[in-house]
């Protein structure tokens, strides 16, 4: 199902801490519109054991089913005790036909509703229909998606009678939650894929059960590759075919122990390094890993000098043009450090917006007479003369990114040397694009475009040959925020953030995890332009007037004033 966000308002809150552990006999359900209250009868049951570094999950144990219950109570007992994935959904298939319990999989889905809209009918004899308004869903692969337009969804559910007794007979695979309890019960996971040049990591975020299985499911989601709009711009060190050989991931003293089947012999000594590294921060805090092979030890050693950048970081200063002067502002005061090699022609240029690669030795800089590249050591160069040119990006690869604002179709990457190469563009039904910034790992792209009065904002992977972008992926839907579309920023390697503004003038900020959740923050006034830093604490951004905001408590604060353009960082180091 296609995804898009809920309303703003309706998201405050959704952030809960996933580690809060429920005690006693609580029955989630209870959340649940409509559904089985806390069991009444039964004595205290043993839970299922956690392992050593698996993911805690809250205490519930939802009931059985109860003598001479009708087919709407057993439905409305199924679908709670669904939320529990203790022992492989062991008491939610107590509700089902003992010749059909083992045919439900519960793992090929997640049907996330708010509650409100919930119905259960009866559509003929034996037969009941129970009626969802979805909000978001989560797939076999443990990838996140809003829905775009949230409608009602039914699902058919068959009895039958056994022994006596009502009991499901056939149901749709997957399993319904209600969003208030989506994060109690489900945990979220990065994986980690390597950029082409295996220079950087790149996170994959998923959604997995709670539960002693979390960590193999983690692992078995990393050797089963990256998400599929990620294809093309993402690899794995993990050779083909790899997978492993026992049902489970041991853990012992903080350590899982990960035996992969024999055709991970098929590794040199420096991809055994990169599949240690990518599975290592694949893994919950706090836990290593070992990889053996059919129960035989490798022998790796850590990747050293060419470790893989992970989250790459920027220069925590703002990055300013004020009063003739670019660089970056003390952290106290009003003094700027210029850039050697680079302000002074970023200067000349008049600039009105400014990216800075990373290693901070190249710039993407717009000018009323187009967008310029300037390199440490030479001549600014003009890349892009075109008018009505949005702010430029630039990748790690020193590739320069324009596109006119009313021509969101009509995207162009220039390299070093200064040739250029059209890139097709995933939003034929984009009408402007307001923001185009690329990740700081070089793998993904965002895009702030408007479709008549609609703001969409997208991510899509970045396909290259060899170093130069030839292609953009799938534009998968990260929001539909209310308003007009006005800036787009990296917040680190998971989060990112768009600007829109209402018809009444407010200003929206929407920040997103791409396959995640997304959270309305507190809107900067008047802002025109918005920085992303290293977390969302440290998000910045321009009012009309020239007023450098920042956040302090609740909501912003005017740090400096006279600022004529807030600039963009790729990273400290490429």
């Amino acid at each position: 199902m296609p995804a898009a966000p809920r309303p703003p308002e309706e998201r405050k809150g959704t952030m809960r801490s996933r580690t809060r552990m429920f005690a006693g006999l609580v029955a989630l359900a209870v959340a649940l519109t409509g559904c089985a209250g806390i069991p009444r009868d039964g004595g205290v049951r043993e839970g299922q054991a956690v392992q050593p570094g698996a993911t805690p999950a809250p205490v519930f144990l939802p009931s059985r089913p109860q003598k001479d219950a009708t087919p709407e109570a057993i439905l409305r007992g199924f679908i709670d005790a669904a939320t529990s994935p203790d022992n492989d959904y062991a008491i939610a298939r107590e509700f089902l036909a003992p010749n059909y319990s083992s045919s439900w999989e519960p793992d090929t889905g997640v049907t996330i509703d708010d509650a409100t809209g919930r119905s259960i009918v009866a559509v003929s004899e034996g037969q009941m229909q129970f009626s969802v308004n979805p909000i978001a869903e989560v797939d076999e692969r443990g990838e996140y998606r809003e829905v775009e337009s949230p409608t009602a969804v039914a699902l058919r559910y068959q009895f039958v009678q056994v022994g006596g007794q009502w009991r499901i007979g056939a149901a749709p695979n997957g399993t319904v939650v209600d969003r208030n309890i989506f994060q109690d019960v489900f945990t979220s996971q990065a994986l980690y894929f390597y950029d082409p040049g295996f220079g950087y990591l790149v996170p994959d975020l998923r959604w997995y059960p709670r539960g002693g299985a979390t960590l193999t499911k983690i692992v078995n989601g990393l050797l089963d590759g990256p998400s599929p709009w990620l294809t093309g711009a993402v690899v794995t060190a993990f050779p083909d075919g790899t997978k492993l050989t026992a049902d489970a991931v041991q853990v012992v003293a903080r350590d899982a122990k990960v035996d992969l089947n024999s055709e991970a012999l098929k590794a040199d000594r420096v991809t055994l390094q990169r599949m240690q590294a990518q599975l290592s921060n694949s893994l919950p805090a706090g836990l290593t890993a070992t990889i053996t092979v059919n129960r035989n030890l490798q022998d790796i050693v850590e990747l050293s000098a060419n470790a893989p950048t992970v989250n790459s970081r920027v220069d925590a200063r703002a990055l300013i043009l004020r009063d003739g002067e670019f660089g970056f502002l003390a952290a106290s005061g009003s003094s700027i450090t210029p850039i050697a090699g680079l302000s002074a022609s970023i200067v000349a240029l008049g600039p009105t917006a400014v990216t800075l690669s990373p290693g901070q030795t190249a710039a993407a800089v717009l000018s009323a007479s187009g967008v310029y590249g300037v390199r440490v050591g030479d001549d600014p160069v003009q890349l892009d003369p075109r008018q009505g040119l949005i702010a430029p990006s630039i990748d790690n690869y020193g590739f320069v990114w324009s596109v006119p604002a009313a021509r969101p179709g009509e995207l162009f990457v220039y390299g070093p040397n200064g040739d250029a190469t059209a890139v097709p563009t995933p939003w034929p039904e984009a009408a402007a694009i307001q923001s185009l910034r690329v990740s700081r790992d070089g793998t993904r792209l965002i895009a702030l475009v408007q479709s008549g009065k609609d703001s969409r904002f997208v991510v899509t992977a970045i396909r290259r040959d060899k170093s130069t972008p030839v292609a953009l992926g799938d534009a998968v839907l990260l929001a539909a925020p209310e308003g007009t579309a006005v800036d787009a920023a990296w917040i680190d390697e998971l989060t990112v953030a768009c600007l829109t503004r209402l018809p009444s003038g407010e200003e929206r900020i929407l920040a997103v995890q791409p396959g995640g959740l997304s959270t309305r923050l507190e809107s900067a006034p008047d802002s025109v332009t918005m920085v992303g830093s290293n977390n969302l604490r440290d998000l910045r951004a321009l009012s009309s007037t020239g007023g450098l905001l920042v956040q302090r408590g609740a909501g912003w604060q005017e740090r400096l004033v006279g600022v004529t353009l807030l600039a963009t960082q790729q990273g400290i180091v490429g």
